[in-house]
């Protein structure tokens, strides 16, 4: 019971840190690192001053907090870039009423993926070489990396454009 007590301490201050880090300008990325490394250190000191130092205590406040941090980030994520949020705040900007052609036309494909494109450009994350994007950010690769192991421990492929797992 002490591991998810401190697991919980510890996804209060993530949250915290995450607002914090936000607000004093840190990108999101920054920002995410902050939350997830000080709410783990939150995390292992509560369990020891909680009193109880065993190693299974420590195991599951780190496993709840990992879990519960993923959720977290994206629960967060979702309300940061999602397109339903952002075309409903754009309906509520032109007071309630917008036609579907202006959407349509500011909303598909060849658009988001230029917008996209142009905030990794701008950010120094990919560069354009000879007609080819690549990415040059550590970070950014790591985080792919990352996505993509998920996505081959779960679905069993490492894109949605390859075939079918067998």
């Amino acid at each position: 019971m002490t591991g998810l007590f401190a697991a919980g301490v510890g996804i209060v201050f993530a949250l915290l840190f995450d607002v914090l880090s936000s607000r004093a300008g840190l990108s999101r990325v920054a920002s995410y690192g902050v939350s997830l490394a000080g709410g783990a250190v939150l995390s292992i000191i509560a369990v020891t001053v909680l009193g109880e130092a065993a190693p299974a205590a420590f195991a599951v406040a780190v496993l709840a907090y990992s879990a519960w941090w993923f959720i977290a980030l994206n629960f967060i994520q979702a309300l940061e870039s999602s397109l339903r949020v952002r075309l409903v705040r754009e309906v509520m900007a032109t007071g309630g009423r917008i036609p579907i052609a202006r959407l349509q036309a500011r909303y598909n494909d060849r658009s988001l993926l230029g917008l996209r494109l142009d905030r990794l450009r701008n950010a120094g994350a990919v560069v354009e070489r000879e007609g080819r994007l690549f990415v040059v950010s550590p970070g950014l690769r790591a985080v792919a990396g990352f996505f993509r192991l998920l996505k081959k421990v779960c679905v069993g492929r490492l894109s949605e454009f390859e075939s079918s797992p067998a």
